[in-house]
């Protein structure tokens, strides 16, 4: 074989072997793309893991939801007495599993529902900022969700200027969110009037607006966690005061609430994935109330049963009412994202519901993509 016929098998080899990699990679590209989240948004709260720290029953949940989900949110930071951040235990772990699946970690600061801590989270702000944004460093995590509530009208600056702050002391590609409460009359004083929806917006990727408890824990009179209208006014709310829907994500109940009817038991917080036991066991009936758009099973404990423990709470003997969520009520907040094309969905919290909830949720979401 002469020279130039040896340098075009090698040319052709080389070729072959470049190609064959190209392929190759192209592939294993693809086979990333197809692991990772598409469609509109979807986030959700994790709260609680193991005792020991692992946060094993983190991934669990996370795994249950399919690949639906573009990010999650660990009850990982909270407040001491003074507003300073307290570290709960980071599972390094958990955020390198939830990275390899192409999920963000943008776990949330609580102040408890405590005001005073609240308030001097405020009046720390510089300290807290700086602690927040080197615990988001070196544990390599996405961002932060700030959920700090129960806070009033007085504060409205304040907050906004914390916001504000911490989203100068993160780099650009990392995540700062607010969870706001639902506000479908538009207060402005008290808990609801904390919360400038557009200054916020302008220093923030989202808001999480927390439509649920619409009937809370202790509310006198039972009725609907989240009604739709209760839902959509919310929305309407929020982008009338100058929100874009891109910056708007639904939050959207995975917990029902239970009331007994001497009002021993108001409104207590019921796991979706324990309402077939409870409505089972004492054989409950279930209705959906198409006006409000919610699911309603009433049911009767007889003095002489085994009580059932529903978070905490003994169920005494008489007769229950129990709102809660089902596919029907999902789908329908799922199609206000679609309707209004917000940013996506968020969820309270992953873990509480039912396994069968991910079988239909990309797709109701999503509808228009389909």
């Amino acid at each position: 074989m002469n020279k130039p016929m040896k340098w075009l098998t090698v040319i052709l080899a080389v070729s072959g072997v470049i190609w064959i990699m190209s392929s190759q990679f192209l592939r294993d590209e693809e086979t990333q793309k197809d692991d990772s989240p598409d469609g509109k948004y979807v986030m959700a709260y994790l709260y609680n893991g193991k005792p020991d720290g692992s946060y094993v029953d983190y991934i669990e949940k996370v795994d249950q939801a399919t690949g639906t989900l573009h990010e999650v949110s660990p009850f990982y930071f909270s407040l001491d007495e003074e507003g300073s951040l307290n570290q709960d235990i980071v599972s390094e772990e958990f955020v390198d599993e939830m990275h390899a699946r192409n999920i963000k970690v943008v776990p949330f600061l609580s102040d408890g529902w405590d005001t005073e801590k609240a308030r001097a989270a405020l009046e720390n702000r510089e300290e807290l900022t700086d602690e927040i944004a080197s615990e988001v460093e070196e544990y390599e995590l996405d961002g932060v969700n700030m959920d700090i509530e129960y806070v009033t009208e007085k504060d409205r600056s304040s907050y906004t200027e914390l916001v504000k702050l911490l989203r100068s002391k993160l780099p650009e590609e990392k995540i700062v969110t607010v969870a706001v409460p639902a506000n479908p009359e538009g207060w402005t004083s008290g808990w609801h009037g904390a919360y400038d929806y557009a200054e916020l917006a302008k220093y923030t990727d989202y808001l999480m607006l927390m439509t649920y408890d619409e009937h809370f824990q202790d509310h006198e009179k039972s009725g609907p966690v989240a009604s739709l209208s209760f839902v959509e006014k919310s929305i309407e709310y929020a982008l009338s005061q100058e929100v874009s829907p891109e910056k708007l994500v639904l939050g959207i109940p995975f917990y029902g609430r239970l009331w007994n009817e001497d009002g021993s038991i108001r409104g207590i917080h019921v796991p979706l994935n324990m309402v077939n036991e409870i409505v089972e066991s004492y054989n409950g009936e279930i209705t959906y109330d198409e006006e409000q758009q919610s699911a309603r099973a009433v049911f009767s404990i007889p003095a002489d049963e085994e009580p059932i423990t529903v978070e905490w709470t003994a169920l005494t003997p008489g007769r229950y009412t129990l709102w809660f969520e089902n596919e029907q009520s999902i789908k329908a907040k799922l199609a206000l994202i679609e309707k209004y094309n917000l940013k996506g969905a968020g969820n309270w919290s992953l873990g509480l519901e039912e396994a069968q909830t991910w079988d239909f949720y990309k797709e109701a979401l999503n509808k228009e993509e389909n």
